[in-house]
């Protein structure tokens, strides 16, 4: 075989295996920016240059703007822009989509050779176009650049930057779509809490006009359960992704709103919680931390109106299996004896519910007082949240 052929055949074989290899980065899920700054560096290694860009299309800039490459200093990479006219090759590329081959950028009669590819002493370049879904505008453009006056890019090289465009053509769609579910979801847990909020405020109003002791209770304890819920919506978007909940920030967030409405200020009988070292970073799902909330104020309220003294609540989480422990001690007797929980009022019917493939128990500590300990169930399996 021919020692040209065999070169050549050699450059292919590479340019699959880089576009493989940036397929495979692609399905992992990678952040835009990062593929986009591979997308280049695989243009960049499968021509062999040391030039290649990513430039996006800014369509109420009239521009192209490069937003990752390699072989550029850091003051290229966000700062230059190129046009989208015909007389630029990229402004070719993205205006036609069609490939741009200028293997004599210096005697074009096509295009001009813009400024920064003068100074960096590009001899030729090739264009092709970053498309996503069919009818959507087109992102930009993936551009190679190289110095070297001798060699020729090929419509194969065309093929091989081609293959990559449309991988991150792909990774764009991918990423648009995220975005639109994540706008929606936001806009959904919004209204959602904007809801809870509502009938919060109404149920307080309402507690002004209801003059039997009982009533009031009841309608104190729904406010507090709805308030909990909306707590939990209001803190979807500040966990490490969207719909996941740090547990020990939400659970002191939620004390302080327990504080203010069972009214136990300053003065008042003490609330504290404990969370184990080892559960600070614990990250549940909206749904189980809810569970978590609505135990967590039943068996507090419970405490301030049965038991005496401090009142502390103390997470933990079970290591093993992702599920958690919630201990609501206070300093008096609890129930009288012969107690039972399957006959107790609307809220411990409530907590067997929440408590299902978990469980909850009565304790009298030898230290003295009393606590109740929930058990809340692992996740289901394959969801680690």
């Amino acid at each position: 075989m021919p020692s040209e052929t065999a070169r050549e055949l050699r450059r292919r074989l590479h340019q699959q295996q880089l576009i493989s290899a940036f397929g495979r980065e692609a399905l992992r899920g990678a952040g835009l920016d990062g593929l986009l700054q591979d997308a280049a560096r695989a243009a960049s290694e499968g021509l062999d240059t040391d030039l290649a860009k990513v430039l996006q299309h800014l369509p109420g800039e009239q521009c192209l703007l490069i937003v990752a490459g390699v072989g550029w200093g850091p003051d290229v990479i966000g700062v230059v822009r190129f046009g989208t006219d015909l007389a630029s090759p990229a402004g070719f590329a993205l205006r036609t989509g069609a490939p741009v081959i200028s293997n004599h950028l210096g005697g074009e009669g096509r295009f001009r050779t813009p400024q920064l590819m003068v100074e960096h002493g590009v001899r030729r370049a090739v264009n092709v176009l970053i498309r996503g879904e069919a009818g959507a505008p087109p992102f930009g453009v993936l551009e190679v650049d190289s110095r070297d006056a001798q060699e020729e890019f090929s419509e194969s090289d065309v093929a091989f930057l081609q293959s990559l465009a449309n991988v991150v053509g792909l990774a764009i769609d991918r990423d648009r779509d995220r975005r639109d579910r994540d706008l929606l979801t936001r806009e959904a847990h919004h209204r959602v809490k904007n809801s809870l909020q509502i009938a919060q405020t109404l149920l307080r109003l309402q507690l002004r006009e209801v003059e039997d002791p009982e009533a009031k209770r009841q309608l104190e304890q729904a406010a507090r359960r709805i308030m909990t819920i909306g707590a939990v919506h209001e803190r979807l978007f500040s966990g490490p992704a969207i719909g996941l909940v740090v547990v020990a920030t939400y659970l002191r967030g939620l004390v302080e709103d327990l504080r203010a409405s069972l009214g136990v200020g300053d003065g008042g009988r003490p609330l504290a919680l404990e969370v184990t070292p080892a559960s600070e970073e614990a990250v549940w799902d909206g749904d189980r931390v809810t569970t978590l909330g609505l135990v967590a104020t039943e068996l507090v309220t419970n405490a301030f109106k049965y038991g005496r003294g401090t009142v502390t609540l103390r997470f933990e989480i079970a290591a093993l299996t992702g599920g958690g422990t919630l201990v609501v001690a206070d300093e008096g007797d609890g129930p009288p004896p012969g107690f039972d929980q399957a006959k107790g009022g609307l809220g411990m019917r409530i907590l067997t519910t929440l408590l299902r493939g978990g469980g909850l128990a009565a304790e009298r500590p030898p230290e003295g007082g009393f606590r109740f300990v929930a058990t809340l169930a692992p996740p289901p399996a394959g969801n680690g949240g």
